[in-house]
């Protein structure tokens, strides 16, 4: 998604799905240069190696696709999972709690899950619940 916004920003978001088709062979050079130093500096080192051969934008996108695009589904499983299940230790702070499920909640959006607003609703008075038990039980006892 932040490459897509880096694309977009520079002004050439369509290099990923091939040459178009009214383009100049200079002008479409400097875009695939572009598109290729923008996801060169996107990756990490260890992925940087397998795209390494790749010349053009197009080959290095589809190959990233490869890549991610199973382990998406994956991912998705597991952040849904860890969501539904959330725990955290006695000591965590509410703020800590919720900020955690917010990561969630933006990490599922990446994946194109949405969660209903009342769902959303609950999982916070889930979280709420579980820092009220464990700030009473604080409090007995002291």
């Amino acid at each position: 998604m932040k490459i897509k916004t880096i694309l977009r920003k520079d002004n050439c978001p369509d290099a990923i799905d091939g040459r178009p088709a009214d383009i100049t062979d200079e002008k479409w050079k400097e875009m695939d240069d572009n598109v290729i130093a923008n996801l060169h500096l996107a990756m990490v080192d260890s992925v940087l190696s397998s795209i390494a051969e790749k010349k053009t934008s197009k080959e290095i996108w589809d190959t990233l696709i490869k890549f991610y695009e199973v382990k998406s589904l994956h991912n998705k499983i597991f952040l849904k999972r860890r969501l539904y299940t959330l725990e955290m230790g006695e000591s965590t702070s509410v703020t800590d709690r919720i900020n955690t499920l917010n990561r969630l909640f933006s990490q599922l959006t990446t994946f194109d899950f949405r969660i209903a607003e009342n769902e959303h609703a609950e999982l916070l008075l889930r979280v709420y619940q579980i820092c009220m038990i464990n700030s009473s039980s604080t409090l007995q006892i002291t």
